[in-house]
């Protein structure tokens, strides 16, 4: 008997799990990234080509406004989804439903604020973000896109929001198709209106709008018509835990406050060193970093959900392979764009209407500068939020941190200093710098509190071999007596894991191959005195729970089902859902 496998030593059972895991929310998330770029891009490109500077001039005096609206929406969405992931893997599903109601209703009254009072204050807010002297032809179309993003405020909330949920709620692919499908309506108006009936922002404004619209109206029908713990009826909602998301999603996402900042001393600085030209030229640079963001974005779409479950079940050898099979896809997805990039900075520029005469010739070398630092604006994004997502809210903060503010502020001003063309050297030096201090911090000062004892955790991986069942019922006899497990818990928990075992070996696994095959353990001796049970195996839809031992007359009784109910009446808890395509069981005792 391979012991390597009994004893979940071994990498391949780990990756077994996490290769499908991530296979499954990676294309989707990918598409979506792509999608959203250049739904994202689609108001600069257009506008650019169709205003030139004074386009793209005010795309960038426009962009605090989508900071304030990232910090919001990504706070609560990130934090909030990594709750309900939590709760689920922990099998409160009604908790995590309610958390979610509450969550998204608090994020609809915030966007509704804001869509009334910022219009309302719609001259303040122009001025704060350096629009220039009013009713000329800059500030009059700033004021018309930025009038038309307020209004959208709700639903930016809800379409970000929903698509966060509903990725760990094992709907990447519809919460991908809506995002795919409201940026593409996104891109279309966007020609249509600028270009052909020559609107002008309000076309860009109104297409934007209607593209996160439709996004968010898709998400709500979706989830409406799949049965499964995210609901928003019957509706029920808890808002106790609702700060308490936003500080966890918050962590990560305050680098969007930081660019806040950035954006709007970019914008002062830069008119002055290059005037319109070169306030162009820096929408064009941030474009970019949205377009990475998302490339890296997609991979930690794809982990996240993978590092909070098996976070849950404090499974860290099963966390560090996912992390390093993102950082791995990550960073060889983002050298292969980074070239392209690079390489093409001419054909960038002219996309977004930027001709040699025009600011081309400063967008290209800005470009070509910027590249040098994407792999390392990589390696931050994707280790800020893969600590996140496995409870290490410290690390994330601290990097964002460096790289939104600390470090990025002072090389701003730093840079400014010599000028329009060097002035580009921030961002890879920021990337740099940033990545160096948080190393040496985390070897200096960082403990993570928050691990429990490896000890306290038993692990191991079955195949389709019955005879397993009685080498893992020996050593989880021995693991409870190691931690003092009463009488009563030491039989249960033995007996809990010999049926669900045996019942997935001998009914869920039928018909199916060998190699396809495969039962994973975490059983975790809590400090509480609990004993929690985490089982998850590779069959097709099988929920052992369900069944029923009542018999009528005459018929045989189904010992399997018996032990079920058994297990049901004495387990504290117990709880099934079908997730990422494997069956998932919690049950503590």
């Amino acid at each position: 008997m391979n012991m390597n496998r009994i004893n979940g030593t071994g990498t391949e059972e780990h990756n077994y799990f996490i290769r499908r895991m991530f296979r499954r929310q990676y294309m989707p998330a990918l598409i979506s990234a792509l999608t959203l770029s250049l739904g994202d891009m689609a108001d600069a490109i257009v506008l650019g080509r169709r205003m030139g500077e004074v386009g793209l001039a005010a795309m960038s005096f426009a962009l605090p406004i989508f900071m304030i609206y990232n910090v919001i929406m990504h706070s609560f969405g990130l934090g909030g989804s990594m709750n309900f992931s939590r709760h689920m893997a922990a099998g409160h599903e009604e908790k995590a439903r309610a958390d979610f109601q509450g969550v998204f209703t608090f994020l609809i009254m915030i966007g509704a604020a804001i869509a009334v009072l910022g219009n309302l204050a719609i001259q303040p807010i122009l001025f704060v973000l350096g629009a220039g002297e009013s009713h000329t032809l800059l500030y009059d179309t700033t004021a018309v896109y930025v009038r038309i993003l307020l209004i959208s405020a709700p639903l930016f909330f809800s379409a970000y929001s929903l698509g966060y949920y509903m990725r760990n709620s094992d709907m990447e692919r519809e919460a991908g198709i809506a995002a795919s499908i409201g940026n593409i309506v996104d891109i279309i108006l966007n020609v249509v209106l600028v270009f052909f009936l020559r609107m002008g922002a309000a076309g860009a404004g109104i297409a934007t709008l209607a593209g996160v619209a439709l996004t968010s109206a898709i998400e709500i029908v979706v989830i409406r018509c799949r049965k499964n713990a995210l609901r928003l009826l019957p509706f029920k909602p808890d808002y106790s835990n609702v700060w308490k998301c936003f500080r966890t999603g918050f962590s990560t996402c305050v680098s969007y406050l930081y660019k806040l900042v950035f954006v709007l001393l970019c914008n002062n600085i830069i008119i002055r060193l290059a005037g319109e030209e070169g306030v162009a030229v820096f929408d064009v640079i941030q474009n970019l970093t949205y377009f990475f963001s998302y490339i890296y974005g997609a991979v930690t779409q794809a982990v996240q959900p993978i590092l909070s479950t098996y976070s849950q079940e404090y499974n860290h050898e099963a966390c560090d392979l996912a992390e390093r099979k993102g950082f791995f896809v990550g960073l060889i997805t983002g050298l292969a764009v980074t070239v392209l990039v690079g390489i093409f900075a001419p054909q960038v520029c002219a996309l977004f209407g930027l001709s040699p005469e025009n600011g081309g010739t400063l967008g290209i070398w800005a470009i070509r500068i910027f590249c040098t630092g994407t792999l390392l604006t990589g390696i931050n994004h994707l280790w800020g939020e893969f600590s996140l997502a496995r409870g290490q809210s410290l690390p994330t903060f601290v990097l964002s941190t460096l790289r939104g503010a600390a470090v990025l502020i002072p090389l701003t001003l730093l840079c400014s200093q010599f000028g329009a063309r060097f002035f580009w050297m921030v961002f890879p030096l920021t990337e740099a710098v940033s990545l160096a201090i948080f190393l040496l911090w985390r070897k200096l000062k960082y403990v993570d509190n928050g691990q429990i004892e490896p000890e306290r955790v038993y692990r191991a991986f079955l195949h389709n071999q019955l005879e397993e069942i009685g080498t893992v019922t020996e050593q989880i006899e021995a693991f409870c007596e190691r931690w003092e497990a009463t009488p009563k818990q030491h039989y249960y928990v033995q007996m809990t894991v010999e049926e669900l075992c045996n019942v997935i070996m001998t009914k869920g696994f039928q018909g199916k191959e060998a190699d396809d095959c495969m039962i994973q353990i975490s059983l975790v001796a809590g400090k509480d005195g609990k004993f929690t049970l985490h089982l998850r195996d590779s069959s097709d839809t099988f929920n052992p729970f369900a069944f029923s031992a009542d018999k009528t007359d005459g018929e045989e009784i189904d010992f399997n089902e018996v032990g079920m109910q058994v297990i049901k009446k004495r387990a504290e808890s117990f709880y099934y859902r079908r997730y990422q395509e494997f069956n998932t069981m919690v049950v503590t005792i």
